[in-house]
């Protein structure tokens, strides 16, 4: 049996980190969130209670961040409004 390949377009083919998001139906760009920057991603560990972790998570994924995003962006709020913010 002959081996069957599809024929790829130059639109699905990207050279890593040069790749760019083609437009949407609409002909609109769709936007791409860069990434947090960090050196180095180091783990924080502690145990909260079910309740406020399935919130937390519900919160990330209802504004499409991830989760270590909504854990920086609360620790900012906060700094803000305890006036240590820089």
């Amino acid at each position: 049996m002959g081996k069957k390949t599809a024929d790829l377009s130059s639109m699905l083919v990207a050279v890593k980190g040069n790749a760019t998001v083609p437009p949407d139906a609409a002909g609109r760009q769709i936007k791409v969130e860069e990434p947090v920057a960090a050196v180095s991603n180091a783990p924080l560990n502690f145990k909260v209670d079910p309740e406020f972790r399935r919130r937390f998570r519900q919160r990330a994924a209802e504004s499409d961040l991830k989760l270590n995003q909504l854990l920086r962006e609360a620790l900012d709020a906060w700094e803000e409004r305890q006036g240590l913010k820089r």
